[in-house]
């Protein structure tokens, strides 16, 4: 019988090999990695195992493990060799952010160790026998070994099956991918031009970049849809801004020095684009610029995007068509539409759960959680985060002013910062253009470059705190994204000791917000508080304002080569613009059949809302704004990658775990707010509010139809990556004692960042 070393497969050959593999589940080998999502919302697993038996004595098998999924209860990646699956099998397995070793004997399991997992220390895992020893292993570069558990061999290892995989015990919204890499064959190390990229950064960070040197770079890989459809080239990419035959599908030449400018990177070759209109293209050389501190903005990466072709495209589009027909409901009046047959959002909540079940939002969908985001703290209390809201409590100002934070002042020193905002007027006001993007001659105006930017219609009755998704979707079209987070950073600056609506303490002195457990010089009265000193510019509010501008731009950086370099995604109103071909029967494409049943007049649903809206015979997916998207591709979201990366550094700076008191909550018109009384209003935390503000942002923008609900679910992670690479480095640069950055990252694990390490952090 062979040994269990001789199975090897590096998956470069984008195929499964059956003859060494038996696959379950949904799998794909491309990119030359094996990728592994998980279908629908039961219990269901994907993966490899082997077609033969192999003798693991005096042999081994090693995986390498580019990706696991979240690490959420009851999702695992795993590697085993059994003799009966779940009865006499050892193993490795990574689940809720640990690394677990174990045997199962008789169909009785033991764990054998845990650790946290560490992607990078836990790059590799191997099943190991020797003289009678089992031995489960990791290492970080397939060459250097670390034991983590041995054994006497606890079952007989002469005939085993070799399986790796993923699985899930219970529904869960966007697990994200499991990668691998290789089974048993040596790593041919990173493709060319990432490994150039990396060396260059080294070169020029120079000696300030010992971490960022040490930090292996990502490989990306797109979805591949710009070869997809050889019949219809490119329609499953971004390419507005550039030229279009009669249909708004792009043209090949026009597309192809797009492309050769991104691959030659010549700076001659961005001027030579060909353009479809006067309408320029934003910033694509962004992503090409070394940073000389955190990640460079190549070092890290998103996995490919849904496909053109895909049912989570479809489904994700059929969310955003809900969207757009709630833009205007308020929402306190949410709960009201849900009990009432026929509304809107008891509309959407069906139309969610039975014809785009894979939109990638939390299910079951329900009045809570419609249209919210899935990361802690996004689900609770009301939809909008305080931080768009409240304002500080300030007991020296006149009534109506700042003396309380109903009023809906931030304390910007001795300026303010009013909450309320000019609005555009809602589709159910006579002579409003509201919506706009619903006729094709348009449309196609607009993919070609026609500018209609500044041609919003602003309601100038009256400025109105955010009470719906209009008013959310116009506040991130004017923003500059940190605008938010700098709010949010003097509100907790400034917010005084009291009840957080009636201060009666000093503001800006007497803080009624904790700083992080980890800063040195506060919270006072702790262990680790300064006796003679005070932070300012390190651990002090210059060092934080600092670094929420800092992390801001490198986070943009990193998003942008991810959206021209890598993967080049189409925007929603690209994809409404094919659905309008399709079903209008001008041209066929290859999407989903989901989004075409749910829009046709005689399903009900969706399609009875929407042309109750919008008339007969278009699809469009209607635009909050006048241009609609910008001209940069969709994924990953600007808006999100930077909320995602502000977000964590607020964390990082104070006590997450801080309650926001007394939660408020817009009235229908936005005229006043009105206090939150849910059964939830005491659950709200300085860190889910935080999670809420970055999930806001980045959703309003898919309220306006410029992006995907997989543009925000994978975008704010990367920018907490961004976010962990800046810390981590400038924790080298501190002369205090025992300083550190504590908090939990969007998928609910714990870190802890000091002295340029950043561990996983246990917490009860």
């Amino acid at each position: 019988m062979a040994k269990a070393h001789t199975l090897s497969d590096n998956f470069n050959d984008n195929s499964t090999d059956t003859s060494k593999w038996l696959a379950f589940g949904k799998y794909e080998e491309v990119n030359q990695r094996l990728e592994l999502r998980l279908d629908g919302l039961s219990k269901t697993a994907s993966g490899y195992t082997s077609t033969a038996t192999y003798d693991l004595t005096g042999s081994r098998f090693a995986l390498e493990v580019i990706q696991t999924l979240r690490p959420v209860v009851g999702a695992r990646t795993f590697l085993r060799a059994f003799v009966t699956e779940e009865v006499n099998e050892v193993g490795m397995l990574v689940e809720n952010g640990l690394l677990h070793c174990g045997q199962t004997v008789g169909g009785t399991r033991t764990a054998l160790a845990s650790v946290p997992y560490e992607p990078a220390r836990h790059l590799w895992w191997r099943l190991r026998e020797d003289s009678g020893t089992t031995y489960w292993e990791t290492s970080g570069d397939g060459k250097s070994w670390q034991v983590l558990a041995s054994k006497v061999n606890p079952i007989s290892l002469t005939a085993v099956k070799l399986s790796f995989g993923a699985g899930r015990d219970d529904g869960f919204p966007s697990l994200g991918l499991a990668i691998f890499d290789s089974a048993n064959a040596p790593d041919a190390g990173l493709p060319r031009r990432v490994e150039e990229r990396r060396l260059s950064a080294q070169r020029v960070r120079e000696q300030a970049a010992e971490l960022a040197a040490a930090r292996p770079h990502a490989a990306h890989f797109n979805n591949n849809d710009e070869v997809n459809y050889p019949s219809r080239n490119y329609v499953g990419n971004y390419s507005k801004g550039l030229r279009h035959d009669a249909l708004g599908d792009p043209d090949p030449v026009s597309y192809g020095s797009l492309l050769r400018a991104l691959e030659s990177r010549d700076p001659g070759d961005f001027e030579e684009i060909l353009l479809g209109g006067a309408k320029k293209l934003t910033n694509p050389q962004a992503g090409l610029a070394f940073d000389l501190e955190a990640p460079d903005a190549q070092a890290v990466t998103l996995p490919p995007a849904p496909r053109f072709d895909s049912e989570q495209a479809a489904d994700e589009m059929g969310e955003l068509y809900w969207m757009a027909l709630a833009r205007d409901v308020p929402f306190i009046d949410y709960a009201t539409g849900a009990a009432t047959s026929g509304s809107i959002i008891q509309g959407a909540i069906d139309s969610l759960n039975n014809q785009f079940p894979g939109f990638g939002g939390t299910r079951t969908v329900n009045v809570q959680n419609l249209f919210r985001g899935i990361y802690p703290g996004e689900q609770v209390g009301p939809y909008v985060s305080q931080f768009l809201l409240k304002g500080n409590a300030d007991p020296r100002k006149p009534e109506g002013q700042g003396r309380s934070a109903l009023d809906g002042y931030i304390t910007y020193g001795s300026q303010v910062i009013d909450q309320r905002h000019w609005t555009v007027k809602g589709f159910p006001e006579v002579g409003a253009a509201a919506d706009y993007l619903t006729s094709f001659p348009r449309w196609l105006e607009v993919q070609n470059g026609r500018d209609d930017r500044g041609n919003d219609q602003f309601d100038m009755t009256r400025r109105r705190f955010i009470r719906n998704l209009r008013d959310g979707a116009n506040f991130v079209h004017f923003d500059q994204v940190v605008n938010a987070f700098y709010n949010a950073a003097f509100y907790l600056l400034s917010e005084p000791t009291g009840n957080q609506n009636q201060g009666t303490g000093r503001p800006m002195v007497d803080m009624e917000f904790p700083s992080n457990p980890g800063n040195p010089y506060d919270p006072p009265g702790t262990a680790g508080d300064s006796r003679t000193q005070v932070g300012f510019a390190t651990f002090g509010p210059i060092h934080l304002l600092q670094v929420l501008i800092e992390v801001a731009g490198r986070a943009g950086r990193a998003v942008w080569w991810q959206k021209w370099g890598v993967h080049r995604r189409l925007r929603p109103e690209e994809y409404g613009g094919r659905v309008d071909n399709a079903l209008n029967e001008r041209r066929s494409y290859p999407f989903s059949a989901s989004i075409r049943n749910a829009l046709s007049y005689s399903t009900g649903g969706l399609g009875l809302h929407f042309r109750a809206r919008y008339g007969t015979g278009s699809y469009l997916l209607p635009q909050a704004y006048p241009e609609g998207a910008p001209t940069h591709p969709a994924y990953g979201a600007g808006h999100a990658t930077i909320s995602g990366a502000c977000a964590t550094i607020l964390k990082a700076f104070f006590d997450e775990k801080a309650p926001i008191e007394s939660p408020v909550v817009s009235n229908a018109d936005g005229t006043a707010l009105t206090l939150y009384t849910g059964a939830d209003a005491t659950q709200l935390t300085v860190g889910g509010e935080l999670n809420k503000l970055a999930g806001n942002i980045a959703l309003f923008r898919n309220a306006a139809g410029v992006h995907w609900r997989s543009d925000y679910t994978e975008s704010l992670p990367l920018g907490e990556k961004v976010a962990i690479g800046l810390l981590q480095e400038m924790s080298r640069t501190f002369n205090e004692d025992d300083a550190f950055f504590q908090f939990t990252k969007f998928d609910g694990t714990t870190v802890r960042i000091f002295d340029g390490c950043v561990e996983p952090v246990a917490v009860p």
